[in-house]
């Protein structure tokens, strides 16, 4: 399959022992989803792949740095909500959140799942949790 040339590349950090997973609160500074919880990610830069897009943004998202094996792919789809492709990966860790720094947003913490289905999440970002509960955790 080619890979599209303008796409969202994104995803969370997941703690198989603790049923959490680490998410970001948006702040008000933005169009998309303004104070609503989601996953780390963005706007891929002229030639990177889905891959290369998603360590840079958890690297300026979050601090974190990763090796490009640590990323699991979860989905890729149509987002028709932005006339976009979407991209989502998971990473299995449980580093703890204060070794973390915000880079954008209002804020982030991990959650356990039951938790995180009870946040004010963005609208693709439940709908992938939900999809990963469904196909990756049974």
């Amino acid at each position: 399959m080619q890979q599209h040339t303008d796409f969202w590349a994104g995803g969370f950090l997941y703690d198989r022992a603790k049923a959490s997973v680490f998410l970001h609160k948006r702040d008000g500074n933005t169009r998309m989803n303004p104070h609503k919880w989601a996953f780390f990610g963005g706007q891929n830069d002229p030639g990177e792949t889905y891959l290369d897009c998603f360590v840079r943004e958890i690297g300026e998202e979050i601090g974190l740095t990763i090796v490009p094996d640590q990323a699991i792919p979860l989905r890729e789809y149509w987002n028709p909500l932005v006339d976009q492709y979407r991209v989502v990966f998971y990473i299995e860790s449980d580093v703890p959140a204060e070794r973390l720094v915000l880079g954008e947003g209002a804020g982030f913490g991990w959650f356990t799942l039951d938790e995180a289905h009870r946040l004010d999440l963005a609208q693709k970002t439940r709908e992938d949790l939900v999809y990963f509960v469904e196909h990756h955790l049974r």
